[in-house]
């Protein structure tokens, strides 16, 4: 690889990072399309690249997160044992399907997350009357409200196919989980958004790593291109988890619905030959 597409890719991992940082979704959803598109990486390469790039990002990201004890770690490991699971049967099952299925399922994949994102109300309401969930209940400072968000995650028995779900994603696309976890714990678990993306970002780094090595052993792992991407993409996760401190949640999930709608339409004229770069 070139150096002037290794700072490309660095500069680029920055941007990605501080998105996926402020939405929990790993920065992987931004960076295996923008490694296919624009660096005109292998998909299944640029799978991989992504897979480590969202294990960095979660280490950032996710360490400041539990250190403003925004990120409910109870109810990530509770979530996790069902994602790790499909994320290793994605990545397996990845290698031996065509390119064509991949891009295709990673354009549904961000479709669906944006047209969820643009649903999500525009105040969230804090449930916290079930008590067969206290267990799993957190609460954080929100310093742009300046007051304490206390909660309980309801519908938990539908939250766990749907990580299953969302892992079999990750190891298929690359792409860490995150953008089917936010929008299901916000939406459906009634999670708060911020404390969702925390969460998440806590969660895709196990992910990813649960399939990470199932492409590391076949031989996809492009080493120069690791650098960058990881450098990159640590920074933007560190201005990410900062900007999402202060950040209207509402504006910020609009914009990034915005920018994965267009990603998921330019995949699928990919798909289907509209497009050949």
């Amino acid at each position: 690889m070139d150096p002037i597409s290794m700072v490309v890719i660095l500069l680029f991992g920055v941007f990605a990072g501080s998105i996926g940082a402020m939405l929990g979704l790993g920065g992987g959803v931004l960076l295996v399309i923008f490694l296919i598109l624009g660096v005109n990486v292998p998909p299944h390469e640029a799978v991989a690249l992504s897979l480590l790039a969202v294990i960095a990002s979660s280490s950032m990201g996710g360490s400041v997160y539990v250190r403003d004890r925004m990120t409910n770690v109870r109810l990530a490991m509770v979530l996790e044992t069902c994602t790790v699971t499909g994320a290793v049967l994605g990545a397996y099952v990845a290698l031996v399907l065509p390119i064509l299925f991949t891009e295709l399922v990673l354009a549904i994949a961000i479709l669906t997350s944006a047209l969820l994102m643009l649903k999500s109300p525009k105040s969230e309401t804090v449930v916290l009357t079930k008590a067969e969930q206290i267990m799993l209940s957190g609460e954080y400072y929100d310093q742009r409200k300046k007051e304490t968000v206390a909660y309980s995650p309801i519908r938990l028995k539908l939250g766990l196919p749907i990580s299953l779900l969302a892992g079999s994603i990750s190891g298929i696309a690359g792409i860490g989980g995150g953008i089917i976890k936010v929008p299901i714990m916000n939406l459906l678990m009634k999670v708060p958004v911020k404390a969702a993306a925390a969460t998440s970002n806590f969660m895709v780094g196990v992910t990813a790593a649960a399939s990470v090595f199932v492409y590391i052993i076949a031989g996809y792992v492009d080493l120069y291109a690791v650098v960058p991407i990881v450098v990159g993409i640590m920074i933007g996760a560190y201005l990410g988890t900062r900007i999402l401190v202060w950040a209207e949640s509402i504006t910020i999930k609009r914009m990034l619905s915005a920018v994965l709608i267009f990603f998921a339409i330019v995949l699928l004229l990919r798909a289907g030959g509209v497009i050949s770069w």
